[in-house]
């Protein structure tokens, strides 16, 4: 099962292309041993190669498969979900993202009623729809067979139709300027256009994206309402969270 650590050992593998075990055991505070146990169950995954003394991350611009990213922080998810469903009203439009995050959101969205929720997550439309209270509608697309999420042109059209109330999107990767990243362009084109055509848009993100990296801009904090997450985002410059939206953290 991956643990945040892994997550943390890929993005300095991901960031410096190559990564000695010393350099990872120091970083992250562990045993040598430690280190050369977690490499090995990512080598068995397929996200990192070994070589001599360390490992080795063939792409910089790969995220880490769907069901390892379903396993990390799900508790963390599962606060930010109850509290962004908390923000969302009965009876209003809403566009719900890709992402395990965002599909955390959908489990709390079950308990109000009257909504009419459109998404490009595959994953959540089983969910959203459990019980009958809310019309669910799908946006088009192509579809991304990694993570059963729709983006791309058809999926900018399709949401342009509307206004929705609230646009719920996550991230990759949240830098120290407040810039929000994702690895695909395609998704990222979603984003953008969801933030133009909302009244209200809240992300959510969990406190591993903040010591991540990915290589396309979505947008930045000032261009969200609302950033709900499990921590206080250390990483930010005082400016910048100065200058950001409301800053919900989810309670424990």
């Amino acid at each position: 099962m991956m643990i945040p650590r892994h997550l943390k050992i890929l993005d300095l593998t991901r960031r410096d292309s190559k990564v000695r075990v010393e350099y990872l055991a120091k970083a992250l505070n562990v045993t040598l041993q430690t280190i050369r146990r977690d490499l090995v169950f990512l080598a068995e995954q397929g996200l990192i190669e070994r070589v001599h003394g360390g490992a080795t991350l063939p792409s910089g611009l790969r995220n880490i498969g769907y069901e390892q990213r379903s396993q990390l922080n799900d508790t963390a998810k599962s606060r930010i979900g109850d509290a962004c469903a908390s923000e969302v009203k009965n009876g209003s439009t809403v566009f719900l993202g890709i992402g395990t995050t965002c599909e955390s959101v959908a489990r709390a969205l079950i308990h109000r009623t009257g909504l009419m929720v459109m998404t490009n997550n595959l994953n959540a439309i089983p969910i959203l729809s459990a019980g009958g209270k809310n019309t669910v509608m799908v946006t088009g697309g192509r579809l991304r067979e990694s993570d059963a999420g729709l983006v791309g042109p058809a999926a900018v059209t399709s949401l342009r139709q509307f206004k929705f109330d609230l646009a719920i999107i996550g991230c990759s990767a949240l830098d120290e300027n407040g810039d929000l990243f994702d690895y695909d362009l395609d998704e990222v084109m979603v984003s953008q256009a969801v933030i133009e055509t909302s009244r209200k848009t809240v992300l959510v993100a969990d406190n591993a994206k903040f010591d991540r990296t990915a290589p396309a801009r979505i947008a930045s904090l000032s261009d969200v309402s609302l950033f709900c997450t499990d921590e206080p985002p250390h990483q930010l410059h005082p400016a910048t969270v100065g200058a950001g939206p409301n800053l919900l953290i989810a309670p424990k």
